[in-house]
């Protein structure tokens, strides 16, 4: 289980007894454990901002999620996008991208696992009984990595047994990781989703620090696809580099090649974007950074994007590499502006 190893847990004291946290513990022996009252209260003491973040992610707290538990995304004027929902199963994760927006978002980097199963899952079904005949659609992973923890705790397989009841609705896990064991042995899951975020190699290594390389998450997808399972391809976020356009084509047309079309389920595309307080914290941490140094401007939801005519560009030109190798796999935008999709939808 790649990087879900960690120093240390610190563990709520009402989900002590809980079978995911005893079941968790049992998989991780032999690490040091410390009892609290509140996983939002823990504290990492380093000087400097980059130790505390470096050394929260080598933690793993265990926690009960309070509050919803199944949230509704909510798209801003000017940002469109279809409604859909995402569910609270945990915060950050054990990678480290440097472009990350949850550095700004928790009040702790500490990776934090909710194993309050039966009430999550109990959240979403009653989003999907109310809901009926009508096609809805779940995201994980979304303030964290759907699968990282996966060996862990075995959620998805609780998932699969979930949505496997509501054959309309659709869930999609998000993730980088290759800890896909849990999806291998599972037969028809056709209204999941599994949905990499796949970058050039050179963006792997120069943002996306303790991830998989892009090899390893190909050949994860590779496997999933071969177990019945559809899979997503996420280039979001796509970060202008020297020669991006190059570096994008040769990571799609080995997309394309290895991967099963018919088992594609979408094509996701989105420019590096931010607010203002994730780029003082990527500054904080790394004042060498080449991240931010692009042509950025303020939009109408308040984060800053690259300037429109380059996202025009990084779009249409990705969207006619995708058309020369097929028309059968849906392109989308996400988190655009309309004028941005009105400007692209003729190559997507």
């Amino acid at each position: 289980m790649k990087n879900s190893h960690p120093k240390k847990i610190f563990i709520e004291k009402d989900v002590a007894k809980s079978s995911v946290t005893q079941q968790i513990l049992h998989k991780l022996p032999d690490v040091p454990v410390e009892y609290i009252d509140d996983y939002r209260t823990i504290k990492i003491d380093e000087c400097k901002i980059d130790d505390v973040f470096k050394k929260s992610k080598e933690c793993l707290a265990i926690a009960r999620k309070k509050g919803e538990l199944v949230k509704q995304f909510k798209c801003r004027d000017g940002i469109i996008g279809n409604t859909e929902y995402y569910i609270s199963h945990g915060n950050n994760c054990s990678f480290d991208c440097e472009y990350c927006f949850l550095q700004s978002y928790f009040d702790n980097a500490i990776p934090t696992l909710f194993v309050n199963h039966d009430e999550i899952l109990n959240a979403v079904k009653d989003v999907l009984q109310v809901a009926g005949d009508k096609k809805i659609v779940f995201h994980a992973g979304e303030l964290c990595d759907a699968l990282a923890f996966d060996g862990l705790t075995d959620l998805s397989l609780k998932f699969i047994s979930l949505f496997s009841e509501f054959p309309n609705a659709r869930l999609e896990l998000r993730t980088k990781t290759t800890t896909i064991d849990n999806l291998l042995n599972v037969s028809g899951i056709n209204n999941i989703v599994v949905s990499w975020t796949f970058s050039p190699q050179v963006i792997v290594d120069a943002y996306e620090h303790k991830t998989p390389s892009l090899e390893e998450r190909i050949s994860a997808a590779e496997k999933v696809q071969r177990a019945g399972c559809n899979v997503g391809i996420c280039l979001d976020p796509i970060i202008m580099c020297e020669d991006w356009f190059n570096n994008y084509k040769a990571m799609l047309e080995m997309l394309f090649d290895r991967l099963d079309i018919e088992k594609i389920k979408f094509v996701s595309l989105g420019g590096f974007r931010y607010l203002p307080s994730l780029a003082k914290i990527i500054r904080e941490r790394n004042p060498q950074t080449n991240l931010l140094l692009g042509e950025f401007v303020p939009c109408i939801d308040g984060k800053h994007r690259y300037f429109r005519p380059i996202r025009v560009e990084i779009y249409r030109e990705i969207g006619k590499i995708i058309g020369e190798i097929t028309h059968d796999v849906k392109v989308s935008l996400c988190m655009e502006t309309r004028e941005v999709w009105n400007t692209v939808k003729d190559v997507l």
